[in-house]
């Protein structure tokens, strides 16, 4: 997420310098914009967590766990001055941190991350016709459930699968790291989600080269609406548990099919 802000403190920098550069008249002049489709890439770094009461659970909560999104597919459609449609195809990690409130429980810690195929869809509105301008932006996303990967603390005891040099003398936690599984069946009852779907919301900076070619840099804020979880039979203590996180992004586009 550094490297993310370094970005968009140059994207200011910039600004500054071309505003600097210009005469020193009132308002920028308005820009004609550009309208038909812009393609190019996008990727940023992810803060999420797992929402869920723990009302009735006073020892344990949920945690962010910050992870990426990987480059991937942005497509911009100029729908009228200063509006675009927009449209993400990306991989994005969400992860939860559980952790023990009370550390008499340390070797219960750990943390999940999920990989899903991610696809945002979304209105951006550019605040004003100039090269620098601020934006706003929501829209919905949908995602499905790729691989998992979960790292963290487990009991020392006998036939622990990931503890292949028991040793009674040791301590009596043991780091680990193993593959997540998915799996539609589950004795409990509680079975995972593939498909998450939520809304998100943001805004940013864009920065429009005389080419078409367009540097953006945005912050959104994203609610899961489904849960990751659901149940096969009637379960009493079942909760609900949703993907809330924050989205750092920076990316850039291109105009093809361009109109003035």
């Amino acid at each position: 997420m550094k490297g993310i802000v370094v970005f968009v403190i140059g994207l200011l920098s910039v600004q500054q310098l071309c505003l600097a550069q210009s005469k020193p008249a009132g308002r920028p002049a308005p820009q004609k914009q550009p309208t038909g489709w812009h393609v190019g890439l996008s990727f940023g770094s992810i803060n999420n967590a797992v929402e869920m009461d723990f009302s009735d659970r006073p020892f344990w909560r949920y945690n962010y766990v910050e992870r990426w999104q990987y480059p991937g597919l942005e497509v911009h459609y100029s729908l009228a001055p200063r509006v675009l449609a927009t449209f993400g195809l990306n991989v994005i990690q969400r992860g939860q941190r559980v952790e023990t409130i009370q550390k008499f429980a340390d070797y219960q810690d750990y943390t999940l991350v999920r990989t899903y195929l991610n696809i945002p869809v979304g209105i951006a509105v550019e605040l004003f016709d100039t090269k620098f301008s601020p934006f706003v932006k929501a829209g919905m996303y949908g995602a499905y459930w790729l691989s998992g990967k979960w790292t963290g603390k487990v009991p020392r005891i006998l036939d622990n699968p990931y503890d292949e040099n028991y040793d009674p003398g040791q301590f009596t936690s043991l780091d680990f790291e193993a593959p997540y599984e998915f799996s539609e069946n589950d004795d409990t009852g509680i079975t995972e989600n593939r498909l998450d779907f939520g809304f998100w919301a943001g805004g940013g900076l864009k920065y429009r080269i005389k080419s078409g070619l367009r540097l953006f840099a945005s912050f959104d804020a994203m609610r899961g609406l489904s849960s990751i979880y659901t149940t096969t039979r009637e379960v009493r203590d079942f909760q609900k548990r949703k993907n809330v996180g924050y989205l750092l992004s920076i990316g850039l586009t291109i105009p093809i099919n361009r109109k003035i």
